[in-house]
């Protein structure tokens, strides 16, 4: 069975659309991710459903840590209790609901978020966990773009460079071995595409045909 692939990133940069190209790639993100077709999202239920389970655990929100202090409460918590956490997590079932019956011998892996503020329980799960960091620059001109979620618009006009820095540095995960994704290089170039494909070690999954590829995944421009 493959080591599964954790894909992380601050709320709003786009990592929807890096794991809707990592599906059209041939990597599995959940029977319950949601259709291909869609533009937001692909989350696996189980997975996210495990998310909300964590934070509610410690901090009782499930949602995106928005704010420094309750993110920092977070990583404070989650590490004090890491052990009580991880029996708490039904990785059977959440399995389960995830495969649904499906060929496991396939890449494999999850999108969400809230990832990068859990990826030390789930480090501690899947001790061979591959972290793939979605990187956007926030700057004066991506805060002037229109936002096409709340999350959005959260990273454009409310986030701040430090709970921006801790979405990008999970707790417990040593930086070397975060395989980081440039969002401005992946809607570009179809080399950031492939050199995330050789770092997760599925190069030979690469695309033939970058501009039937672009349209399917919601690019404006095809990759070049």
């Amino acid at each position: 069975m493959h080591e599964p692939i954790l894909i992380c990133g601050c709320p709003g940069t786009g990592t929807s659309l890096l794991a809707k190209m990592l599906r059209h790639c041939g990597v599995f993100l959940g029977a319950d991710a949601g259709p291909m077709k869609d533009r937001k999202f692909h989350e696996s239920a189980s997975f996210r459903d495990a998310n909300n389970q964590i934070l509610s655990s410690t901090i009782n929100f499930p949602h995106a840590p928005k704010g420094v202090v309750q993110f920092r409460n977070h990583n404070d918590r989650m590490f004090a209790n890491l052990g009580t956490i991880k029996k708490s997590i039904d990785v059977e079932a959440i399995q389960q609901r995830f495969w649904a019956g499906e060929n496991r011998d396939q890449p494999w892996g999850w999108k969400d978020p809230r990832n990068s503020a859990t990826a030390l329980v789930w480090k501690s799960i899947f001790p061979g966990l591959q972290v793939l960091m979605l990187e956007r620059k926030w700057r004066e001109s991506v805060a002037a773009e229109r936002a096409n979620s709340l999350a959005g618009e959260w990273f454009r006009k409310q986030s701040c460079a430090d709970i921006r820095s801790l979405y990008l540095s999970p707790t417990g995960i040593d930086r070397a071995d975060i395989i980081s994704v440039d969002f401005d290089r992946l809607i570009a170039s179809s080399d950031e595409l492939n050199a995330t494909l050789k770092a997760l070690g599925l190069d030979h999954r690469g695309v033939e045909d970058f501009q039937d590829f672009s349209a399917k995944v919601g690019l404006e421009s095809p990759l070049q």
